[in-house]
C-alpha cells in the first residue's frame, strides 16, 4: 500500500556480532535466555529519511493485540512535523509528587505516558489570565480555581477552544493525596451552568447492572460493589451504556469508574447536551459522604432500590453560550517598587496593583466541550497493571480508560486517524446470559441473605451479652438456664451460617446449571438442527 515508500529489514542479532551492538545502541532491550545467558533482541527501530527514529525496545507477546496501533503510531509520529498541543490543568498530582505521610515519592500516572506519545504538553498555571496557542484544553479534577483561571477558561471556550473536563463529586485520588478521608469535590460550578450543565452536588451513581465484583479479604467471598462500575458496549436493543456510534467510544470494550457523579441538564439552556455515557436503569443516586468511612461495599446495598432512571455520566456540549464574566474581573498582584520610591528604606519594596480584565468574547454561536463526571477513571488502579520486566516498569492495560482519553484528545485536536486502528485491540465476548442470571440470582437471594445476616448479628450480640455475665459477680459460672441458653444460641448461629452457605451454593448451582444447558445446546441441539435442515433440504431437492 505504501508504493515502495515503506521498507522492512529483518536483522538477525547473533551473539557478539556487530548487529547485536547496533541493536543495543539503537535502544533495543536484550532479554537473557539459554544456559550461556545470551541475549535475545526482539524489538523494532523505525527511521525516516531525515534519520529521526522511534523505537519499540521489546515486542512483548502480551501486547500483541496493540502491535498494529503501535506500528502506525510510530510511522505517524515520524511523518508529523508538529504534534498537537494539549494544555493541562490538574488538581491532582498526576505528574507524581512526594507523599509526606509515607515519606515516599508518588509515581507519575500511566495516563501521562499515553498523552506524551502523541501530544505536546503545556501546563496551565493557576494564576493564568489567558489560554492560547494550544489545540485542546484538558482539565482534570479542577478544584477551587482562581477567578483569573476561570476567566481564562471561559474566554478560551467562547473563542472556539476545544475543552475536555473530568469532574468528580468525590475524588478518591485527591483524598488519598491529601491523606484526609473526606469528600473532596471537583467542580466548575461558576462556568457549567452557562454551558447548560451542572454536576449534581454531593451525589454519586450506584448501578447494580454495571457494578463490579471485588474481593474483601481471604476469609470472605467477593462481593458486589455498586459504586465501582465497569461499562461495556451492548446491543442497541439493550440500550447499552456506551454509545458506539460516537468516534470517541468506537471499539472500546470496557471503561471502569469509581464514585462517578451525575450530570444534569440546566433548564432554559441555550446549548445542546448530547449524552455520551449513561448508567443503566438499575441505578440510584446515593450520598457521596457514604464512601470515605465505608468498610464493606455491601453497605451501599442497604435500602438500595433502583429508580428506573438512567443518569448522564459523560456528555458533549455544543451550541450557543454566553460569558460568565460580562463585567470582567479584577486581579490584584504585587509588583516590585524601586528603592527611590520607598520612603522608609526598611519597608518591603512591594506595591499591590489591581488589573482589570475585560472579556474579548461575550458570546459564541457554538462551543465544543466534553464533560466526564469522574476523574478517578484516569487513575492507574482502574485500568492498568504495572509490572517489573527486567528492571523496567511495564504498563499493561486491562481496561480502555487510557484509550478513552486519547481518543477524545485526538478527536478534539482534529487528528482522529489512529482511532480506527486502536479499536482493533482486544476482543472480549462476555457471557451475557450467565451474567444476566447472576444478577437476577443475586437480586433474588440478596433479601434472604440480609435477613440471615441480621439474625446472625442479633444471635452473636446475645452470645456476647451472656459471655459478659460470666465475668460478673464472685462466681464466674453460668447457671443451668444460662448454659442452656448459650448452647441454644450457638446452635442457632451454626444453623444461620449453614443457611448463608446454602444461599451462596444455590446461586452457584444456578450459574452451573445454565452453563450445562448452554453446553448441551451447543454440543447436541445446534448440530442436530443443522443435520435436520440439511436432510430436509436434500429431501426437497430429491422430490423436486
Amino acid at each position: 500500500l505504501s508504493d515502495g515508500k515503506l521498507q522492512f529489514n529483518k536483522v538477525d542479532t547473533e551473539p557478539f556480532s556487530e548487529a547485536e551492538d547496533e541493536a543495543a545502541l539503537a535502544g533495543l532491550q536484550g532479554v537473557p535466555a539459554g544456559a550461556r545467558g545470551d541475549e535475545i533482541y526482539f524489538g523494532l527501530v523505525v527511521k525516516n529519511e531525515s534519520a529521526a527514529q522511534e523505537v519499540i525496545p521489546f515486542l512483548q507477546p502480551d501486547r500483541e493485540a496493540f502491535l498494529e496501533y503501535e506500528l502506525t503510531r510510530l510511522i505517524s509520529s515520524l511523518s508529523t512535523t508538529a504534534l498537537p498541543k494539549v494544555g493541562i490543568y490538574s488538581g491532582i498530582e498526576i505528574k507524581g509528587g512526594y507523599d509526606y505521610m509515607t515519606r515516599q515519592s508518588r509515581p507519575e500516572w500511566s495516563i501521562m505516558e499515553y498523552i506524551q506519545e502523541g501530544f505536546d504538553i503545556e501546563w496551565i498555571e493557576d494564576d493564568a489570565t489567558e489560554i492560547k496557542d494550544i489545540d485542546v484544553l484538558l482539565l482534570i479534577a479542577p478544584q477551587n480555581l482562581s477567578e483569573s483561571l476561570l476567566f481564562a477558561i471561559d474566554q478560551f471556550v467562547l473563542a472556539g477552544g476545544r475543552t475536555l473536563i473530568f469532574l468528580d463529586p468525590y475524588s478518591e485520588a485527591f483524598a488519598a493525596q491529601s491523606g484526609v478521608p473526606s469528600v473532596q469535590r471537583s467542580d466548575l460550578s461558576k462556568l457549567l451552568p452557562g454551558w447548560g450543565l451542572k454536576l449534581r452536588e454531593d451525589m454519586i451513581v450506584t448501578d447494580f447492572a454495571n457494578s463490579m465484583v471485588v474481593g474483601v479479604g481471604q476469609s470472605r467471598n467477593p462481593v458486589r460493589h455498586i459504586g465501582l462500575l465497569s461499562m461495556n458496549p451492548q446491543s442497541e436493543e439493550n440500550d447499552g451504556s456506551l454509545k458506539q456510534d460516537d468516534i470517541v467510544l468506537h471499539g472500546l470494550e470496557s471503561l471502569n469508574w469509581s464514585s462517578v457523579g451525575i450530570l444534569d441538564k440546566e433548564e432554559n439552556a441555550t446549548t445542546t447536551i448530547s449524552p455520551l455515557i449513561l448508567s443503566s436503569d438499575q441505578s440510584k443516586p446515593q450520598a457521596a459522604d457514604l464512601l470515605p468511612q465505608m468498610q464493606d461495599p455491601q453497605q451501599l446495598m442497604d435500602d438500595f432500590a433502583p429508580t428506573g432512571e438512567r443518569y448522564i455520566l459523560a456528555a458533549r456540549i455544543s451550541g450557543a453560550a454566553k460569558t460568565a464574566f460580562p463585567e470582567g474581573i479584577k486581579v490584584s498582584s504585587e509588583e516590585d517598587v524601586s528603592q527611590g520610591e520607598v520612603e522608609n528604606a526598611e519597608a518591603t519594596p512591594v506595591n499591590s496593583v489591581e488589573h482589570d480584565y475585560k472579556p474579548s468574547v461575550m458570546a459564541a454561536d457554538n462551543i465544543h466541550v466534553f464533560v466526564v463526571a469522574d476523574s478517578d477513571i484516569l487513575s492507574d488502579r482502574l485500568w492498568v497493571q504495572v509490572q517489573n520486566f527486567f528492571g523496567q516498569q511495564v504498563v499493561t492495560p486491562w481496561a480502555d480508560n487510557g484509550s478513552f482519553l486519547v481518543n477524545a484528545l485526538e478527536n478534539f485536536s482534529g487528528h482522529p486517524d489512529l482511532i480506527e486502528i486502536r479499536s482493533q485491540g482486544r476482543f472480549n465476548r462476555p457471557f451475557d446470559k450467565v451474567e444476566g442470571l447472576r444478577l437476577k440470582a443475586e437480586e433474588r437471594f440478596l433479601e434472604q441473605q440480609e435477613l440471615l445476616e441480621d439474625e446472625l448479628q442479633a444471635t452473636e450480640s446475645k452470645m456476647i451479652e451472656l459471655e459478659a455475665l460470666r465475668g460478673e459477680g464472685d462466681g464466674a459460672m453460668f447457671s443451668e438456664e444460662q448454659s442452656e441458653e448459650l448452647e441454644k444460641f450457638q446452635a442457632e448461629k451454626l444453623k444461620i451460617r449453614k443457611q448463608l452457605r446454602d444461599v451462596q451454593h444455590q446461586l452457584d448451582q444456578d450459574i452451573e446449571g445454565l452453563g450445562t444447558q448452554l453446553k448441551l445446546v451447543n454440543i447436541f441441539l445446534v448440530p442436530a438442527l443443522i443435520c435436520f435442515f440439511v436432510f430436509f433440504a436434500a429431501m426437497r431437492r430429491r422430490l423436486a
